[in-house]
């Protein structure tokens, strides 16, 4: 079960899909790429007007009616990407910011210029308050280019995301070629295709499963495509 869990499919809600029509488009591109389930992650920070998270329900809810009657073979589940900032565990708390189905996963990014310290202090934060902390898109962050620093915050117990256009070589060869030494090393714990429409970060992620096996091999890739994404929608622990 190839599982996708980052995306910005929701039509008219954050800077992803734009409207139903796009959003159609999209989900027909996650078929064929063999996508089986979808977490959408629309965009959240505490300066979000209260009620986003409502909104983000009943579009989840008309998606969904259209999946069916349109026959598409995608399950899709909901979540935020939340910007990390001091007020977030308050927001989680009280429903104001989503983790990943209902889950204690919670997806969450930061400003390409992060520090380390930063991260490090959602991270602890985080977990304190009960929160499995997942890093999202690592490979934008210029603290987190050096593999000590990956694997400081994986010793931590923080899971980490990349998108699968980055994996595939559409952020240039010196991105790919930092992800493949992650890989083999065993330092990413899952990916998602980070779309946000039918021409621009479209949902493509074959692409990037084939490149994963050959470099690092058919078992790592089915656990950071499939494995460890299948019980994070569960709920349950993933594999280091």
């Amino acid at each position: 079960m190839l599982v996708d869990v980052h995306s910005h499919i929701l039509p008219g809600i954050d800077d992803g899909s734009k409207n139903m029509e796009e959003t159609i488009k999209m989900l027909r591109m996650a078929q064929k790429e063999k996508i089986e389930v979808m977490i959408a992650t629309p965009h959240y920070n505490c300066e979000r007007r209260p009620g986003f998270n409502k909104k983000c329900y009943e579009v989840y809810e008309e998606v969904c009616h259209e999946l069916t009657e349109r026959n598409l073979k995608i399950q899709l589940l909901l979540g935020n990407e939340i910007f990390y900032s001091a007020g977030v565990v308050e927001a989680l708390k009280k429903g104001e910011a989503m983790t990943l189905n209902n889950t204690r996963y919670v997806l969450v990014e930061f400003q390409p210029y992060v520090e380390l310290l930063t991260i490090k202090k959602a991270v602890q934060e985080l977990q304190m308050a009960g929160y499995e902390p997942i890093l999202a898109h690592i490979e934008r962050y210029e603290c987190l280019q050096k593999e000590e620093n990956i694997q400081d915050l994986v010793d931590m117990g923080a899971y980490i995301q990349v998108n699968a256009s980055s994996i595939s070589g559409k952020m240039g060869i010196r991105t790919q070629w930092y992800l493949k030494k992650l890989m083999r090393h065993e330092l990413i714990h899952v990916i998602g295709t980070d779309t946000h429409g039918s021409k621009h970060r479209r949902p493509k992620i074959q692409d990037a499963v084939s490149y994963i096996k050959k470099k690092a091999g058919k078992d790592f890739c089915e656990r950071i495509t499939e494995e460890n994404p299948a019980k994070i929608i569960r709920g349950e622990k993933i594999c280091g």
